[in-house]
């Protein structure tokens, strides 16, 4: 039912908030990439690096960087 209403499943709509929570914080904030991966529920930078890339397209760092 929730894939038939939102559009994704459970984890890929919950993934999606948290990489749309990563941006805000790496746009609005001073904070390490680990940092914004663990308040955002990743177990490393690298995951959030992995799972950013796989939706953005970019790396944390660099979307960091542009801002």
């Amino acid at each position: 039912m929730f894939r038939q209403s939102v559009g994704l499943s459970p984890y890929q709509y919950l993934l999606q908030q948290r990489i749309e929570t990563a941006k805000r914080l790496l746009k609005q904030t001073d904070d390490s990439i680990m940092e914004i991966a663990l308040r955002c529920g990743f177990n490393s930078h690298s995951h959030l690096a992995q799972q950013f890339r796989k939706l953005t397209g970019t790396t944390p760092s660099r979307y960091h960087s542009d801002r």
